[in-house]
């Protein structure tokens, strides 16, 4: 039987089996792991993902659907799919995903220090910033959102909010296309669309982004080549 673990502010640990409804799940305010929106400066990318609404930990088999708030997934070994419509998520803390991560309109997404076993990351018209690694962006105040090991295409569309992607180990292919930038991508971070410092194994193709992306002077490295806009990242 699998059992997930989560806390609340004051501290009080509880344990709950079987399958979870977040709508049922215990609601918690626990601060984000790397800051609200508002915190963010204009010379280190950050996390825009704002306090937890609900917290997973521990081991979770199942899907889990978020659909308001935001969700943390912290040290979290998740068997299913994720699925986030209009909402915040954050993965981080070494959580292992094992199963696909589909992001439609979310407010904001993090993935930091964490991985995916044979799951994709997709994440098309998000309003907020989305956050895969930054590179070494967090700034002498900031933790670093560290890097990731993604084992399933990434595929970051239509995004509205500003997107980073960088000092992954990508294991598949990565797509990123008719991503439009805040402000057209000024200033630099948490605005643009950033491709910096990955190794990326599968095919990388990037069209249609406005601004074009940048690699913000970390070259990629793509063993499975590149086109488009990312042919010289």
């Amino acid at each position: 039987m699998k059992h997930l673990h989560f806390g609340t502010s004051k501290g009080i640990l509880a344990t709950a089996t079987g399958a979870l409804a977040l709508g049922t799940m215990l609601v918690m305010s626990l601060p984000s792991a790397f800051g609200s929106s508002q915190s963010r400066t204009l010379t280190s990318d950050r996390s825009a993902t704002g306090p937890c609404t609900t917290t997973f930990t521990g081991t979770h088999n199942g899907v889990i659907n978020v659909t308001s708030g935001t969700t943390c997934l912290m040290n979290l070994h998740q068997i299913g799919a994720v699925n986030v419509t209009g909402a915040g998520l954050s993965v981080t803390r070494g959580s292992n995903i094992n199963g696909a991560i589909t992001l439609v309109a979310a407010t904001a997404f993090t993935f930091c220090g964490s991985k995916t076993t044979g799951g994709a990351i997709n994440s098309t018209t998000a309003h907020g910033f989305i956050l895969i690694g930054n590179g070494g962006d967090g700034g002498l105040l900031v933790a670093p959102c560290n890097a990731n090991t993604i084992d399933g295409a990434v595929t970051l569309s239509g995004n509205l909010g500003g997107v980073e992607i960088g000092g992954n180990s990508l294991l598949a292919a990565l797509t990123v296309s008719n991503n439009i930038a805040p402000s057209l991508g000024v200033p630099l971070e948490d605005n643009a669309t950033e491709i910096e410092g990955n190794t990326v194994k599968g095919l990388t193709t990037c069209a249609g982004n406005v601004p074009a992306p940048t690699n913000d002077g970390r070259k990629n490295t793509f063993t499975g080549g590149a086109g488009g806009q990312c042919q010289f990242l």
